[in-house]
């Protein structure tokens, strides 16, 4: 598949993603943390929108903060792949939360071209971090999903589940084994993306996914 990476947004969302991107750049660096990187609904665990933040939500044994949000809203694997030498490289995580599957339609492309590039990412960090271990999320629920939906989530997944049996420090993990995850009562007005009660669910499910990670902080 030929390259397309920093083609297709420019003229799409390209002023809000550069400056969600410099909003975290003129942050304090942490590195060696647990890095959560994807699209909106990692972006949306925050107090901007009401939520409480995803750094208060996932603690290590210690009790002490140990994650660190770099999700920009509406961005696909392509801009996750454009961005990961300034977004994630930064930090030298020791753990990376990663979530591919969003807004790959709103771009113009299919699930497999959308998996393509999300495969980049996690060979980026793993050649840079050998001892990085990734943690890769399959489709999130909705609140209504179309035949549509749910077909790209079974492709996907699938492939995903496939490329982290045969790589090395890679999980998949899958937020519809969760059951309170399928509750229709756990999204803001549009659907997609959680309420509060949504994030307290995904962050005690994360906090299950990770508990191995969590001993280390």
């Amino acid at each position: 598949m030929p390259v397309k990476v920093g083609l297709r947004f420019i003229e799409i969302w390209k002023d809000s993603m550069e400056n969600a991107v410099q909003a975290y750049e003129a942050q304090p660096l942490e590195k060696g943390q647990i890095v959560f990187y994807g699209p909106s609904n990692f972006t949306r665990w925050d107090p901007k929108y009401g939520m409480k933040p995803l750094r208060e939500c996932i603690l290590g044994a210690s009790g002490k903060p140990c994650a660190v949000n770099r999700g920009f809203g509406s961005s696909c694997s392509e801009h996750q792949l454009y961005y990961y030498h300034r977004m994630v490289k930064p930090l030298e995580p020791k753990v990376l939360v990663y979530y591919c599957p969003g807004n790959y339609e709103a771009f113009g492309y299919s699930a497999k071209e959308s998996w393509e590039l999300a495969q980049r990412v996690i060979i980026y960090t793993l050649t840079d971090f050998p001892d990085c271990r990734i943690y890769l999320s399959g489709f999130n629920p909705k609140r209504d999903m179309n035949e549509e939906y749910l077909r790209d989530r079974e492709w996907q997944n699938a492939e995903m589940k496939k490329f982290c049996e045969k790589t090395p420090n890679c999980t998949f993990f899958d937020p519809f084994e969760c059951e309170p995850l399928m509750r229709k009562d756990i999204f803001i007005k549009d659907g997609v993306h959680f309420s509060q009660d949504g994030y307290d669910i995904y962050g005690e499910y994360l906090k299950g996914v990770l508990k191995d990670e969590l001993k280390n902080f």
